[in-house]
């Protein structure tokens, strides 16, 4: 399989609190359910690598794609991703090299030193879900107040 070269290393900075609070409805409701594949059917398949200003790792199973013109993508991953963490940097990986699309590529990294890092196993974007700035506060503040286990066996 042929991989493109666009490749983005960001970071987000997050910290977890102890206490753990009742979800709003909105953070239940995204949270709540893995996503399926028909979950995504009338969202976005590709955002344009030119449009995206930052990714943000929120968790293990929660990144988002912030775009030019203050647009907001969630990608929802079905299962942990090992590497992909708050505060270490996201990669991304086309096939087109022109966007990111459904079934393309995201990575955590691990960090072993200054200088020294090493991207994790790919795993799959499964669709970008559209999300307001007031949704991603809900969602940072119930990570941050560990409630990442919700919606998990």
């Amino acid at each position: 399989m042929r991989v493109g070269a666009a490749v983005l290393c960001l970071w987000a900075g997050l910290a977890f609190a102890e206490e753990q609070p009742a979800l709003p409805a909105e953070v239940e409701a995204l949270l709540s359910e893995p996503s399926a594949p028909s979950d995504y059917a009338e969202e976005e398949r590709c955002l344009s690598i030119h449009r995206i200003r930052e990714v943000d790792a929120l968790d293990d199973r929660h990144v988002v794609f912030r775009m030019s013109r203050k647009a907001l993508y969630l990608v929802q991953l079905p299962h942990r991703c090992p590497g992909l963490r708050r505060n270490d940097p996201v990669a991304y990986e086309t096939l087109n090299g022109m966007s990111v699309c459904t079934h393309d590529a995201i990575r955590g990294t691990y960090r072993f030193g200054p200088g020294d890092s090493r991207l994790g196993p790919p795993c799959a974007i499964p669709g970008f879900q559209e999300i307001t700035v007031e949704q991603l506060a809900l969602l940072r503040e119930s990570l941050r107040q560990g409630n990442k286990g919700v919606g998990r066996p």
